[in-house]
């Protein structure tokens, strides 16, 4: 694969990047664009987040796959970073196929846009459906959605064991400035070719106060309202967009997930369909979250990745 690396935006000093990926072809028929965004709790992560097994797939089935930062809470409002992701949308559509044809000799069909994410990701790709001219495709793996829900807002029990950190510890998070990605990805982390090869995500190092601030809020409850601010839950749910004509949806969601459970994926597939809209649920027997970080097609996980990068290609291209 070959890439180049992009701002795509300037926002108030902070400089906000895209990674652009693609294979080579001499097919003359011009790329769609598949626009991807991390996971991380909105606090963590990076562009490099989107697992290498997934990109390649994509590019194969002829698109540039754009991997998008976005401003991280909780320096910033959830808000923003959805913003950042409007933004990413609308620069993929505006400037990138310019750039890339000057920058790589390729033609790009910027009305073959389709998006996907994971985890907190994925509300950033759903938030983009309910925009007046959406993308054709939305691909949502395990991701974070009706966030009035209380599960978002009481202690979550999976992360009990997290152990208990001095205040000015956590609040060591707020030094600094604005961050759009952290140092090393946990996909990095996973596929890391100085060690053996991990699945899953793999464990936090709870020694950076990043980390540890974000694993005590989720263990706490306190997350969403940190990253929300001013409390108005509605105003950052993807799910609120659902209607006739929301585009065509894929939801992938490991049966054993206790950080997002896999009831949100059900409840969104369902209403989707009640609406008319096209829609897909993988439910991946036995996988928890995270579970496609460091995937290949020889694992037996694979298939309902593959189907659900299809859903994308074919609607893509429709």
């Amino acid at each position: 694969m070959l890439t180049k690396d992009y701002i795509f935006k300037e926002t108030d000093g902070v400089s906000v990047a895209a990674t652009a990926f693609w294979k080579p072809t001499e097919t003359g028929i011009p790329y769609g664009i598949a626009l991807a965004f991390h996971g991380g709790g909105f606090v963590v992560g990076s562009r490099y987040f989107i697992p290498n097994v997934e990109i390649e797939y994509l590019c194969e089935g002829h698109f540039v796959v754009v991997s998008a930062d976005y401003r991280l809470c909780p320096q910033v409002a959830l808000r923003d970073a959805i913003q950042d992701a409007v933004d990413a949308f609308s620069w993929c559509k505006s400037d990138l196929p310019a750039k890339l044809n000057r920058d790589a000799g390729i033609d790009i069909d910027a009305k073959k846009i389709v998006a996907f994410g994971q985890s907190a990701g994925s509300l950033l790709a759903l938030h983009l459906g309910g925009l007046p001219e959406p993308p054709r495709a939305i691909l949502d793996f395990y991701g974070t959605k009706y966030t009035s829900d209380e599960f978002w807002h009481l202690p979550l029990p999976a992360l009990a064991g997290i152990p208990s950190f001095e205040q000015s510890f956590l609040d060591q998070i707020h030094n600094g400035p604005i961050l759009t990605t952290t140092v090393t990805s946990l996909e990095r982390m996973a596929a890391s070719s100085n060690k053996t090869k991990a699945r899953g995500m793999p464990a936090p190092d709870l020694g950076v106060p990043r980390n540890a601030w974000l694993f005590t809020a989720l263990k706490n409850g306190s997350h969403m309202k940190a990253i929300v601010q001013d409390g108005n839950f509605d105003s950052v749910d993807p799910a609120l967009a659902f209607k006739p004509g929301f585009p065509p949806t894929f939801f992938v969601h490991g049966d054993a997930d206790v950080l997002i459970p896999a009831i949100f994926s059900e409840r969104a597939c369902n209403e989707l369909k009640k609406y008319g809209v096209a829609t897909e649920l993988s439910l991946v027997a036995n996988q928890s979250h995270g579970f496609d970080a460091g995937l290949s097609r020889e694992d037996a996980e694979w298939p309902p990745i593959r189907r659900a990068l299809d859903f994308l290609i074919a609607n893509g291209n429709s």
